[in-house]
Parts: C-alpha cells; structure tokens; sequence
C-alpha cells in the first residue's frame, strides 16, 4: 500500500464517470463532499496488501489515526488513488482492503468519508502548509 496524506484547509470532490469494471456503486458512498478542516489519505492498494489481513490494516490505521489526532483533523478521507503504483491489486480486493480501512479507523473514532473505488473523480484541494501537511507511506 501507498499513501500520500496531505492535510486540508478544503477539499471537496465530485464523482463524474466509471473509470473500471467492478466500480462500486454509489448507493451508500458519497457522490460530491466539501470536507473542511480533512485529513485526505490517497491510497494505492497493491498486490499482496489483502494478505497482510488485519494485523496489516490495524498499523496502516494507526499511523493515520495517529497523524489525524496530532494535526487535530475534523475528518479523514479515504480517497482511491491508482496514480501510486504501477502495482494495482485487483479491484475487489482494493475495494476489501479500503472497506477494512475505513472501519478500522472508525474504530479508533476517526471520523471517516470513503471516496467510491473505480471512478474518475474530480476534486479541489487546499492544503495548509505545515510541518506534518504533507507526508507519504509506504
């Protein structure tokens, strides 16, 4: 897995088209957010990340767990971002491994917003320029 995190004065982002076969359905995900005050984790899920089960979400989950409560963030966004990798998983797997994400974050009472996997995506972004705004994993 890859993430580059950036913390946002404003972000907002809006769905416009399916990007891939095995897109989720936006039924129960948003379409269009403006999010102040967000933490916006773009992840690149890679092959061999859904082996690392849960033990490999609970770390993923608390660095940005971490990172959300030291910026004092409002929200997290879990935003899709294949432009990480040349590595993909496939996607009902990256939609499994995000999904896991999600709840584990919501577990330690991150206030969590998932962007929808496999969709071209709009978005605007705000960043607010301190030491830990910008930071990448691995």
């Amino acid at each position: 897995m890859r993430a580059l995190i950036i913390h946002a004065e404003e972000f907002w982002f809006k769905v416009r088209e399916k990007a891939v076969a095995g897109a989720e359905e936006l039924t129960t995900l948003p379409g269009e957010a403006s999010l102040s005050n967000a933490l916006v984790v773009f992840v690149t899920v890679e092959p061999g990340d859904p082996s690392g089960g849960k033990a490999f979400l609970e770390e993923v989950a608390n660095d940005i767990a971490d990172i959300y409560n030291r910026v004092n963030a409002d929200v997290a966004v879990i935003y899709p971002y294949a432009h990480l990798s040349k590595k993909l998983a496939p996607p009902h797997e990256a939609v499994e491994v995000l999904k896991g994400l999600e709840e584990a974050l919501r577990g330690r009472g991150v206030n969590v917003v998932r962007t929808p996997f496999g969709w071209y995506k709009a978005f605007r972004i705000k960043c607010l320029g301190h030491p830990l705004s910008e930071l990448s994993r691995e």
